[in-house]
């Protein structure tokens, strides 16, 4: 369906008459027209329903044109999509060819835009509405081609839920059909606008290309902005950019855009299709996750995980306590790192130490960041002196927005952190006044402090004096032999300090890192140089997933062993890029090169055991995470822990470890309810609600609420658990997980009505969704709404994929109870029962029907019957 200029539309209401071959289609008015093609609302007296009927008008009439139309209609008859406009009828005369189509009372995307002010939650939403309907074109080889927010039309109905239709498939391609043009001789074919490059370059397409489309959507829609701004000499100079020049930075666009959207954004939008995601499957995915999380969490490793997603080539399935375990891990902080020698562990207590941000109150001459880059010269000299600290490790911090001192101090206490670095400077013009503190952030005591002050145009100068005076805060045994300072030239060193700059903001690009080899050469024996390079390698590696990057990173440090280069800096810098790398074998033989020369790293080896946690090793990660918190036995460590002792099934172990961080730390909350999934997964009700409910109420999240809503259910207290799953619904209505307990806690309540109209939603909700948790409860909706052959179809589909996976078999024990294939259910229902799932999980009335089958084992009536 087409939306277009309703100025033209008045033109073609009074120019045009749709041949409609019979009377069953009433026209009442134009909704629209384009250049080729006239849209009307009719309406469908045999369905009593409003339709809308696209025809070409009558001097677009080409043998062209009617091939671009039989071509949508072809496309359109495949697809069946919640999201894809869908075609109703074919009509045919003298030639001529008209298509009657699913009528959406809304507007486009675009008219929505300037009229809402949608939540980011909402805006992620729709996004993922999007990626369904173009995953199932793809799936069946069709590639839009011309997607843009003029062919996404928005729907809202009467209860508020908003609903994105892609339309206008005519001029999309079928990669099944011969490769048969559609366009007018020397003419591009869409927008150029939406174009991707290959498009543009008239390159062979494929589903990526979509993407691209999708990312200026998404740019659009999230930063209010195009990536592309509109060139005034026109399409010519537009298509030369797109095909050539970078897109504006999202972080420019929307200066608060949360890094992992910025990340995706940047990924859509590369020049090279290959460097895209795979599919809209995992974009979708990735925003799901970023959906659910609610994006609180700005960690480097939660960036990864979704780095990874969007570009990883399959997606694994897990059971639901393993998901939510996973979204714990997502939101993981653990940050320490550094390196000692073992030997001065045996001498010395080892300090873990951080840098808080700087505080700067004045101003201060000079160019117009002046203050942003004296700030990252004073961080960097305080990281600078950590490095320089025998038997200390310096711990990644950077604290969440809004936080105060005292809240920054109780998150490094988390952390294990021993001590911190603070500085505040009091500025005016070029004199700035500087205070250097120690503090311990477990009594919130100044241990030493010093002041001095310095010329903000002297920064070279002013950096080496604040790393000595760092370093002297602390004892005299813990100081190392200082390596001599090498000055660099004042521009040299101002290029230095803006590549710093970069990585603090963000903003690094291939530049900085040609810059810092150029830098290396003139001065090879500064460390600081090989560092910053290294870690400059692992930033744009993130940003484009080109491991081209992390190999210039780890060519250089073969470099850095020539140069007097500390080896403990090195051996540090290259896990530190081989994390990245993702070689299991690469990692674990430099892991044993480090051990060999005993210099352990709590960082290195949890992020080595997250790493062994994403790739479902829990035995080798648990053994690695014990060996961080050996060395560093802060919350996070031992949270590290508990992680992969629950996914290895290990609860008993797992309830230890969390009851000691929350003995230690009684406000960390994923504690809490990594032991309420525990204890819910235990059928330990009592104990899993009293783990959650410890939580406040206004710091749960929807997996919380959704776990606790889970306990009122099996305990038997509906009305609560309806309760929370009806304030869980009108915040996340198109929650699968939600809607399905919802009609579950109406059945409990004999509210049939209620329970159908629910099963009603979900089978809406899920349709056409491809993921392990919405093809469950489509199955459990098909059920019970009478659909019992294609439930039991779909069960037995799922049985086969994912024959261990327990939720598979609890929904498709329930699909056979429902469909009274009694010999099967009770099958299933048994092996739950063997696997220790407990009476409370069979309380519904599918499962109490098989009570009085003589078909039911005595094991199992035992067990659910009363």
């Amino acid at each position: 369906m087409e939306i277009a200029d309703p100025t033209a539309a008045q033109a073609a209401n009074s120019t045009h008459k749709l041949l409609m071959g019979s009377d069953r289609y009433v026209i009442h008015s134009t909704l629209g027209a384009g250049g080729m093609g006239i849209v009307y609302l009719a309406e469908d007296r045999k369905l009593h329903r409003q339709v809308a009927i696209k025809k070409l008008k009558d001097d677009a009439a080409s043998q062209n044109a009617r091939d671009r139309i039989q071509q949508e209609a072809r496309l359109l008859a495949q697809l069946n999509h919640p999201n894809i406009v869908a075609l109703h009828d074919v009509l045919e005369e003298d030639g001529n060819i008209a298509l009657v189509m699913e009528y959406i009372d809304g507007t486009t995307l675009r008219a929505w835009m300037r009229e809402h002010t949608p939540s980011l939650q909402q805006k992620l939403n729709l996004l993922m509405q999007i990626c369904q309907g173009l995953q199932q074109a793809h799936d069946l080889g069709i590639i839009h081609r011309d997607l843009k927010p003029d062919n996404i039309l928005i729907a809202t109905s009467a209860s508020g839920k908003v609903t994105a239709k892609i339309t206008d498939f005519g001029i999309a391609k079928s990669q099944q059909l011969d490769e048969k043009t559609l366009t007018a001789e020397n003419q591009l074919a869409g927008t150029v606008t939406a174009m991707s490059p290959e498009q543009i370059l008239g390159k062979t397409l494929n589903a990526r290309s979509d993407l691209f489309s999708l990312g200026t959507i998404a740019y659009e829609l999230l930063c209010g902005s195009r990536p592309f701004d509109k060139h005034e000499a026109g399409a010519l100079a537009m298509a030369n950019r797109i095909t050539n020049e970078p897109h504006t930075p999202p972080r420019q666009a929307w200066a608060d855009i949360p890094e992992p959207l910025a990340i995706l954004l940047d990924k859509l939008l590369a020049k090279d299709p290959t460097l895209r995601p795979q599919s809209a499957l995992i974009v979708y995915q990735g925003l799901e996750l970023l959906h659910k999380q609610g994006l609180e969490t700005a960690s480097e490793d939660y960036t990864a995980t979704l780095t990874d997603l969007f570009t990883r080539q399959q997606t694994k399935s897990r059971r639901r306590w393993q998901r939510i375990a996973a979204g714990i891990a997502a939101a993981l902080v653990v940050g320490t790192g550094g390196y000692w020698g073992w030997q001065e562990i045996t001498r010395l207590e080892p300090q873990y130490i951080a840098v808080m941000p700087v505080e700067i109150n004045g101003e201060i001459r000079g160019e117009e960041n002046a203050k942003a880059l004296t700030r990252t010269m004073v961080r960097q000299a305080l990281k600078n002196s950590v490095s320089k600290l025998k038997a200390s490790a310096l711990v990644s911090f950077e604290p969440k927005e809004g936080m105060d001192f005292e809240e920054q101090l109780q998150a490094l206490r988390d952390k294990g952190v021993t001590d911190a670095l603070f500085a505040r400077l009091e500025c005016a013009e070029l004199r700035c006044d500087i205070e250097l503190q120690r503090l311990n952030p477990g009594n919130s005591q100044v241990q030493q402090q010093s002041g001095f002050v310095f010329l903000a145009d002297k920064r070279q100068e002013a950096e080496h004096r604040i790393t000595s005076s760092s370093i002297s805060l602390f004892a005299t045994n813990y100081t190392k032999n200082i390596e001599a300072y090498v000055a660099m030239s004042e521009q040299d060193y101002s290029d230095y300090l803006d590549i710093l700059n970069h990585r603090g903001s963000k903003e690094n690009s291939e530049s900085d890192l040609a810059k810092l080899e150029i830098l290396i050469r003139k001065y090879p024996e500064n460390s600081n140089l090989y560092r910053a390079h290294a870690h400059t390698a692992t930033d744009l590696f993130v940003l484009t997933h080109d491991k081209a990057y992390l190999r210039t990173g780890l060519a250089m440090l073969e470099k850095a062993e020539s140069n007097n280069i500390p080896e403990s800096q090195i051996l540090e810098l290259k896990l530190w890029l081989q994390t990245y790398n993702n070689e299991k074998s690469e990692f674990d033989d430099l892991l044993k090169k480090i051990n060999e020369q005993k210099f352990p790293s709590a960082d290195l080896l949890s992020k080595y055991s997250r790493y062994l946690f994403t790739k479902g090793d829990y035995d080798s990660g648990l053994t690695y995470a014990k060996k961080a918190a050996a060395l560093t036995p802060s919350t996070d460590n031992q949270y590290l822990i508990a992680l992969n002792q629950i996914a290895s099934g290990n609860y008993v172990d797992a309830r230890k470890t969390l009851r000691q961080i929350i003995r230690t730390s009684p406000t960390h909350w994923p504690s809490y309810s990594a032991l309420g999934v525990i204890e819910l997964e235990s059928g330990n009700l009592s104990a899993a609600k009293a783990a959650i409910t410890a939580i406040p109420e206004n710091l749960r999240d929807w997996g919380q609420n959704t776990n606790l809503g889970t306990i009122y259910f099996l305990q038997g207290e509906y009305e609560n658990a309806l309760l929370i799953y009806k304030n869980l619904f009108d915040s996340m209505p198109d929650n699968v997980t939600v809607i399905g307990q919802l009609a579950e806690t109406y059945l409990m309540l004999d509210e049939a009505d209620e329970a159908q109209m629910t099963y009603a939603t979900l089978l809406q909700v899920t349709q056409g969704k491809l993921d392990l948790n919405s093809r469950q409860f489509h199955m459990i909706a098909l059920a019970y709404l009478g659909n019992e052959s294609a439930a039991i179809t779909l069960a037995h589909r799922l049985l086969q994929e994912h024959p261990e996976d327990t939720y598979v078999k609890y929904y498709a024990a329930q699909v056979y109870a429902i469909s009274k294939e009694w010999l099967s259910a009770n099958y299933y229902v048994q092996q739950l029962i063997m696997q220790g799932m407990s009476a409370e999980w069979f309380s519904l009335p599918a499962f109490q029907r098989l009570c009085a089958q003589p078909q039911t084992s005595t094991e199992v009536k035992t067990v659910i019957c009363n």
